[in-house]
């Protein structure tokens, strides 16, 4: 591989093996080209659940599911860049597969993954990959191809732990009023209810609700377990 080549592959795209809790762990895989394509999906659940007799509802929120992300990249046997040194195709896919798909004696599954590009760093799991053979020498043998990959983002039980503490309605809140801010608004983002505005109200002493001043710091008590 060229000098050139060689200062560029640190920030080369990654995916790297790690244990349960997320932690790199083994030898990763190391894209020669970074992606042609990089997209993340994001799905919300909701529920539109309507009474009986009643036409319309207002949806709710139930979930937001991990995200997913497709990443695309090319595997090069031709040696156009790594200074004519030819990296087999099946090599690199071997090399590919290793990381992601191949069952691992030790814990009877693929490896658990990070994918790291640029700032772009994730845990995560691989649903599916698709090789596409897009060029082969005069003997048939393949020297370019294209690899489509599908991944699931996943949150190790201690960050998981974590987040879900510093979100929870158990906890006590704060949060700076902005201008235009309302009561019930800001109830429903911390308790996922808005009807707790009142007695949000009494704990804060406000005098008039309805009118908040910008720059006022309002406390929201954990919810009773009652």
């Amino acid at each position: 591989m060229d000098a050139q080549s060689l200062a560029k592959l640190p920030f080369n795209l990654k995916i790297i093996p790690t244990t349960l809790e997320g932690i790199p762990f083994g030898v990763p895989f190391i894209a020669m080209f970074n992606p042609e394509n990089f997209a993340v999906h994001e799905d919300l659940h909701w529920s539109s659940a309507c009474a009986p007799g009643k036409e319309g509802t207002e949806p709710k929120y139930v979930k937001t599911a991990p995200r997913t992300f497709t990443i695309e990249f090319t595997l090069d046997g031709t040696g156009v860049n790594t200074n004519g040194v030819k990296i087999p195709v099946p090599v690199q896919i071997a090399l590919f597969r290793g990381v992601t798909t191949n069952i691992k004696g030790t814990i009877h599954r693929p490896h658990y993954l990070m994918v790291q590009y640029g700032t772009f760093i994730n845990v995560c799991i691989m649903n599916s990959s698709n090789v596409t053979y897009t060029m082969f020498d005069m003997f048939g043998f393949p020297i370019r191809a294209k690899v489509s990959a599908t991944f699931t983002e996943r949150s190790p039980q201690g960050l998981s732990d974590v987040l879900g503490m510093l979100s929870s309605p158990d906890l006590t809140h704060r949060k700076i009023v902005k201008e235009g801010d309302l009561l019930p608004l800001l109830t429903r983002e911390v308790y996922n209810n808005q009807h707790y505005y009142i007695q949000v109200a009494r704990v804060n002493r406000l005098k008039n609700f309805r009118k908040l001043q910008a720059g006022t710091e309002l406390f929201f008590p954990p919810l009773s377990k009652k």
